[in-house]
């Protein structure tokens, strides 16, 4: 592979790796801007979801709070009337205050742990007489309640009477002694409906955990589980009467597809690769004029300064080891002028780059074939044994000189050489030249006469 042909690779593969740096640094700029777009438009959907969770947590403490309300106040009015208690008389406040809430599913009140009272008595007619100790599902709820004497929201629990529901369970104690249990129905679907009023489905999703104030670790009270495990859902408590509700709550709403996002990937893309193209052309144009100034256009030889640059870096080798020769062979062509006459310029170029091809196939790897101009041409050999010096020019002249077809014409040219060896002729191209140059017009001469 020539030397032109080896920078031509190596300049096209660093155009490539530049063009693809900036390709990449174009498009991963992009590529951030969408991201802190799509980042803002998450937060923003958090945003959402915050403000809905806070709206929505104010409603559910205000239900419960005014159905606690009612609570208290009838438990306060038993404790002193319970010796006083009359069915009826009860039945009619219980009656009272079932119809100021819609939630309200039912009341209960129990004297020690067995149901009395109940309201409405014809629906739930099958919770009188229910002795809590009774009932393995209500009864650890119900003793936890009473040997503490904390009120509490217990549930969602499978209702005796059907349905499903929360109980707000209220320990009524006389003289700091136990003596009944009130026990508020709140019908969980009615309830449900209430705090979730006003939701939009396609926007929002809500979820809330802590069966029996249990929090974070208990079941489900509302909705499904699988919103608490979605990263981008916004997570609060709610304290209720004997523990806490934890909700959960995110954005569902459907931001579509996203026009813009696709016209600024594509616009980062166009520029990318118009950007990478850009940065191609330029390294390419500087390959090329690093090829004009380097190389001869025709023959792709070195010219004259990259040979000089190759002769001083092969004296400063010379110099730091003195026993390493090097020489410079410079010949030109006998007869080229009466070709190029006779034939045209063409078939002057052609011969031109046949004697290019073969003088680098005759002399070794690391010598250096240059064209000086016109038909002269230099070969700069280093570290190279003066005794073999002949022998090179006996195969440089045997290969040049063998005839060159062309469209059908047989050409020919002659070789004069003349030869320079460092150190015997200075430590400097020029001198060396001039000595080589003198030889090779006096083995021209003596061709001529011959």
């Amino acid at each position: 592979m020539s030397d032109r042909l080896i920078l031509f690779v190596r300049m096209h593969r660093m155009a490539l790796l530049g063009a693809a740096v900036v390709f990449l640094l174009v498009a991963s700029l992009g590529e951030m801007i969408l991201y802190k777009r799509s980042a803002d438009l998450k937060d923003e959907l958090f945003r959402d979801g915050m403000a809905f969770g806070a709206k929505l947590r104010a409603q559910v403490e205000s239900e419960l709070n005014s159905l606690l309300y009612l609570s208290s106040g009838l438990g306060s009015y038993l404790v002193v009337r319970n010796n006083k208690l009359q069915p009826q008389e009860v039945n009619d406040i219980l009656g009272v205050l079932h119809k100021s809430s819609g939630h309200i599913r039912n009341f209960g009140v129990a004297v020690g742990y067995t149901i009395k009272f109940v309201y409405p008595h014809a629906e739930n007619a099958g919770a009188l007489g229910l002795h809590y100790p009774d009932q393995p599902k209500q009864w650890p709820m119900v003793k936890k309640i009473t040997e503490s004497g904390v009120p509490a929201l217990a549930g969602p629990v499978d209702l005796v009477q059907g349905g499903r529901g929360l109980i707000y369970r209220v320990p009524l104690y006389i003289d700091k002694r136990y003596w009944g249990l009130l026990s508020t129905v709140i019908d969980l679907d009615s309830f449900a409906g209430v705090i979730s009023a006003g939701v939009d489905a396609s926007k929002f999703e809500f979820a809330i955990r802590g069966r029996d104030g249990a929090g974070a670790n208990g079941d489900m009270v509302l909705g499904s589980g699988t919103t608490f495990d979605k990263a981008d859902a916004y997570i609060q408590e709610i304290d209720i009467p004997g523990g806490r509700w934890i909700i959960a709550v995110r954005s569902t709403r459907d931001v579509g597809f996203d026009r813009t996002s696709l016209l600024i990937r594509l616009l980062d893309y166009a520029l990318a690769a118009m950007a990478a193209w850009m940065m191609y052309m330029l390294i390419r144009s500087r390959a090329d004029l690093a090829t004009l100034a380097m190389y001869d256009q025709l023959t792709g030889l070195p010219n004259r300064h990259l040979l000089e640059d190759r002769a001083e870096m092969a004296f400063a080798r010379h110099k730091r080891k003195p026993e390493q020769s090097c020489a410079i062979l410079f010949f030109d062509l006998d007869g080229f002028k009466e070709i190029n006459d006779s034939y045209g310029h063409k078939a002057g170029d052609a011969l031109l780059l046949a004697v290019a091809d073969r003088a680098s196939s005759v002399v070794r790897e690391n010598d250096t074939v240059a064209r000086w101009g016109g038909d002269e041409f230099i070969v700069l050999m280093d570290d190279v044994d003066p005794a073999t010096l002949q022998h090179m020019i006996d195969r440089l002249r045997s290969e040049i000189e063998a005839p060159v077809m062309f469209e059908g014409q047989t050409l020919r040219v002659g070789v004069s050489v003349g030869m320079a060896l460092c150190p015997s002729v200075g430590g400097s191209l020029d001198q060396m030249l001039k000595m080589a140059d003198r030889q090779m017009y006096e083995e021209k001469m003596q061709r001529k006469t011959a």
